[in-house]
C-alpha cells in the first residue's frame, strides 16, 4: 500500500510549471551573465537547434501540445475538433514559426562568434582562453598567449602538451 500523499492535478501542474522555470531562468542566465555572444547563441540553440529541431525546448513544447491534442480527440464534444485545430496551430507555431525566428537571429549572430584558432569553427562555446598547451608546460611563467579554442580543441592542446 502507497502511503505517499498524492497531488492533485493543479498541484501537480503548478509543480511542473515551476520546475520549467527554473529551467528556463537557468537558459536566461547562461546567456545573459556576459556580453558575449557566444553565450547567448548557445541559449537560443537550447530553445531551438536548427541543425537539431526535434530536441530543445521548442520541440518538448511542441511534443506536449501534440500529446494532449491526440488525447483530447477522445473527449466526445461537437467543439472537440475545432480545439485539435486550434492545438495543431498552435503546436505548428512553437516549432516552425518560433523556431524559425530563432533560425534567422542564430544566422545573423553567426559571424559575430569567434573562430577556433585550432578547428577554425565558429562555435557559441568558444572562449578566448590562455594557451593551454604553453599553461601546461611553463605553469611558472606569468603571462601565456590568449587564444580562441572551443572546449575540444582546448583539451586536445592541453594533451599535448
Amino acid at each position: 500500500m502507497d502511503s505517499t500523499p498524492k497531488m492533485t492535478v493543479d498541484q501537480e501542474l503548478k509543480a511542473a510549471v515551476a520546475i520549467v522555470r527554473v529551467g528556463l531562468d537557468r537558459i536566461r542566465d547562461a546567456a545573459c551573465r556576459t556580453e558575449a555572444v557566444g553565450p547567448h547563441a548557445a541559449a537560443l540553440q537550447a530553445l531551438y537547434d536548427p541543425a537539431k529541431p526535434d530536441a530543445g525546448v521548442l520541440a518538448a513544447v511542441a511534443d506536449v501540445i501534440g500529446t494532449i491534442t491526440v488525447s483530447v480527440t477522445e473527449v466526445d464534444h461537437d467543439d472537440i475538433e475545432r480545439v485539435t485545430e486550434l492545438l495543431d496551430e498552435a503546436q505548428g507555431h512553437v516549432q516552425d514559426s518560433t523556431g524559425d525566428r530563432i533560425r534567422h537571429a542564430l544566422d545573423l549572430l553567426e559571424p559575430m562568434l569567434l573562430v577556433c584558432e585550432e578547428c577554425m569553427k565558429r562555435r557559441p562555446d568558444v572562449e578566448v582562453i590562455p594557451d593551454p598547451f604553453s599553461t601546461a608546460l611553463y605553469p611558472e611563467e606569468p603571462d601565456h598567449r590568449q587564444i580562441p579554442l572551443c572546449p575540444p580543441c582546448a583539451t586536445k592542446r592541453f594533451e599535448e602538451s
